[in-house]
């Protein structure tokens, strides 16, 4: 990737999950490398990893006014996500919309995201006043006033499932397959407004307090970025929403350490296996639990990604594990990934050959889920549906399955070969120096 003459300055920022600042950290490096000045303004507790990537870090909390609301914290207990793990155990994701409204259940994580929002809402506008940037890239679940009060192009980033970028696709975070029935998009996509109301409500509040008129989320006026890779896109619906472009990774391989198998696992027999849900989900002790403890009697070994929980965890002889692992360091060593389905963890086992089970909770996982098991590249087993047996059963399927693999391997292969990252970052360059761009 080669430098360019004129060095712009950027300034990149990301909701508080690490899934979603992972991505806009290979984007900044990408644009570090091509010789730009790259600022990306988050929590301190992101310095080191921020700046190890070439860029310069910008404390949110330097620009809070005294008093205002702001934390680095939510919604990562597992009082948020406890009660939508109970769900899973007992239905699918439409069942559960319709018994969230039934029950009036809030979603009491996304309401917290929000109230961070308003405050960081006031930070970025004053950030962007003072570095006087000349664009910015973006990755919140939801947009903010800021981002058209300010004077350069605000560039957003998709990092999650970019099904509800294509008007025939499926509803977003439903798991509803590509290849089935469209019966109950409909419903899902009105009982999902209606279960989510006060999120909407917050978001129009927060808008109207700003003087800035609300326009859908998922519109841009310039440029939106989606991160997905071109072999599982949707292509089959048609192009994406205008003016969105896809970037099929957003892969730092040169920020991986090399992993050494642990001497607890070296030399006993079977395949070696990746076990992680994810940041948030692994909260919740009990799922973990309820996974690895069939996986006692398995023949094969598993590197387990333990979350912040882990002390409560159980590792058993066949297992080694962390609170926290290098998960792009331990794919390329293993056989099989067992996930919650998030798209980073998808697309870090696509780069690395690596075919998944997905376990999906919530979000974009069951999306992601369903997409792998329509294309051959994986199996989706949902909570509501799991037993011992079944787990067991799907490892060996995956593991026997010459196909799967074969898929992946040619999917793995077409990612390694892809242009998108150059045509992106020359986007968002032509849209920076010019103010427009053309497709």
């Amino acid at each position: 990737m080669e430098e360019t003459k004129k060095p712009l300055k950027i300034l990149m920022t990301a909701m508080f999950d690490f899934g979603h600042l992972s991505s806009c950290l290979g984007i900044g490096y990408f644009l570090v490398k091509r010789g730009h000045q790259v600022y990306f303004a988050h929590f301190p507790k992101y310095q080191s990893i921020i700046e190890r990537q070439g860029m310069q870090f910008i404390s949110l909390y330097d620009y809070a006014d005294e008093g205002a609301e702001l934390s680095d914290a939510v919604p990562r207990s597992s009082v948020n996500f406890k009660p939508r793990f109970e769900r899973s155990l007992k239905m699918g994701p439409f069942e559960s919309l319709k018994e969230q409204l039934a029950t009036g259940a809030i979603n009491t994580g996304f309401i917290k995201i929000l109230d961070n929002y308003i405050t960081e809402n006031d930070i970025m506008h004053k950030i962007v006043g003072q570095l006087e940037p000349q664009i910015c890239l973006v990755d919140y679940l939801y947009p903010l006033p800021w981002m058209y009060l300010v004077d350069c192009p605000v560039v957003p980033i998709k990092s999650t499932n970019p099904v509800g970028l294509y008007s025939r696709g499926p509803p977003p975070n439903s798991g509803f397959s590509v290849k089935e029935s469209t019966k109950d998009w409909t419903e899902f996509k009105d009982i999902n407004n209606e279960v989510n109301i006060l999120i909407l409500e917050k978001i129009v509040e927060i808008f109207k307090q700003y003087e800035v008129p609300l326009i859908h989320r998922d519109h841009v006026k310039d440029l939106g970025i989606y991160i997905y890779p071109e072999p599982i896109d949707y292509r089959e619906l048609g192009p994406p929403r205008n003016r969105w472009v896809r970037l099929d990774s957003a892969l730092r391989e040169h920020d991986t350490e090399e992993f050494e198998i642990p001497e607890k696992l070296k030399d006993k027999p079977g395949k070696l296996i990746y076990v992680s849900m994810g940041t948030m989900a692994s909260t919740v002790t009990e799922l973990l639990t309820m996974i690895l403890t069939p996986l006692a009697n398995s023949p094969h070994r598993f590197i387990v990604s333990t979350g912040p929980n882990g002390d409560s965890i159980t590792l058993y002889d066949n297992m080694w594990g962390d609170k926290f692992v290098n998960q792009m360091a331990i794919l390329p060593k293993v056989d099989l990934f067992i996930t919650h389905g998030g798209s980073n963890s998808l697309i870090e086992a696509l780069a690395a050959g690596v075919p998944c089970i997905v376990i999906p909770q919530f979000g974009d996982q069951p999306d992601n889920a369903q997409r792998l098991a329509d294309l051959g590249l994986g199996v989706r087993l949902n909570l509501h549906e799991f037993s011992d047996e079944k787990l067991l059963k799907a490892i060996e399927d995956v593991l026997n399955d010459e196909e799967l693999h074969s898929k992946v391997t040619r999917a793995s292969e077409r990612l390694k070969s892809t242009d998108s990252r150059d045509k992106v970052i020359s986007l968002i360059e032509e849209l920076a120096e010019t103010g427009s761009v053309l497709f």
